[in-house]
C-alpha cells in the first residue's frame, strides 16, 4: 500500500512571522506556469506548410494558337498556327467600347506601317471579342484605317484560353491589346496603349 504525504500547511501565524512567505509562494507559482507554457522539444523545427493542390495544370500557353479561326471578310478558315515560321501579330479588336475605337483604329494604323506587313513577312490578325451576331469591327471600322490582314472572331473557348494564359488586359480593348507571336511560337502580350511602328519593330527584334 502506497501512503500520500500530504503538505504541511501554512497558518496564518507563520505567515505573519514571516511576511515574506506570500512572494515566495507566488513566484515558484508563477515559475511553474512560465515552465509548463514554454516547454519544447529542443532541435524540432516546425512543421512545413502543406501546398495547395495544383488543380488542373494549364497548356504551356501556345495551345491557343491551334484553335480554328473563320476569316470575317471570307479569306476562309486558318489559326495562328497557318503562320508557323512568321511573325503574326494580333491586335485584340471590339466595337463593345465605342471610346476604344479611335485607339484600336490607331493602333491597327501603326502596324499597316510596318514594313514587314507591307512585304508579308509580318501576318496580321485582328482577333474579335464582339458577340457572334453582327459584322464585328473591322468591317464596320474598315473606313478608318486600311487593313490588309485576316479577322477573325474569339470564341469562347479562345477567350478564355487568352485570358488564363495573359491576363484580364488581354481581352480589354481600353488596354488596347496586341499579342506578337514570334515565328518559333513562343507569344507574348505587349504592352498596353497605342504601340507606334518604332516600338513595334524593337519589341519584334528584341524578342523574335
Amino acid at each position: 500500500m502506497v501512503y500520500i504525504r500530504s503538505c504541511p500547511r501554512v497558518g496564518m501565524d507563520t505567515i505573519r512571522r514571516n511576511p515574506g512567505i506570500p512572494y515566495a509562494i507566488t513566484a515558484v507559482i508563477l515559475c511553474l506556469m512560465i515552465l509548463s507554457a514554454g516547454c519544447t522539444v529542443p532541435g524540432k523545427s516546425p512543421a512545413p506548410a502543406v501546398p495547395a493542390s495544383p488543380g488542373i495544370v494549364p497548356d504551356n500557353g501556345t495551345a491557343w494558337q491551334e484553335i480554328p479561326l473563320v476569316d470575317l471578310q471570307g479569306k476562309g478558315n486558318f489559326s495562328i498556327t497557318s503562320f508557323a515560321g512568321k511573325t503574326v501579330l494580333i491586335p485584340v479588336v471590339s466595337d463593345s467600347c465605342p471610346p476604344c475605337v479611335i485607339l484600336l483604329s490607331r493602333q491597327l494604323n501603326e502596324i499597316d506601317r510596318l514594313p514587314g506587313v507591307q512585304d508579308g513577312t509580318i501576318a496580321v490578325v485582328a482577333l474579335d471579342l464582339d458577340p457572334p451576331l453582327g459584322p464585328g469591327f473591322i468591317v464596320t471600322y474598315h473606313d478608318q484605317f486600311n487593313f490588309t490582314g485576316y479577322s477573325a472572331r474569339s470564341s469562347p473557348d479562345l477567350t478564355n484560353r487568352l485570358f488564363d494564359t495573359y491576363g484580364i488586359f488581354v481581352v480589354e480593348a481600353d488596354a488596347v491589346p496586341v499579342i506578337l507571336v514570334c515565328p518559333d511560337g513562343h507569344a507574348l502580350l505587349l504592352p498596353a496603349g497605342v504601340k507606334s511602328a518604332e516600338v513595334l519593330t524593337t519589341i519584334i527584334q528584341q524578342e523574335c
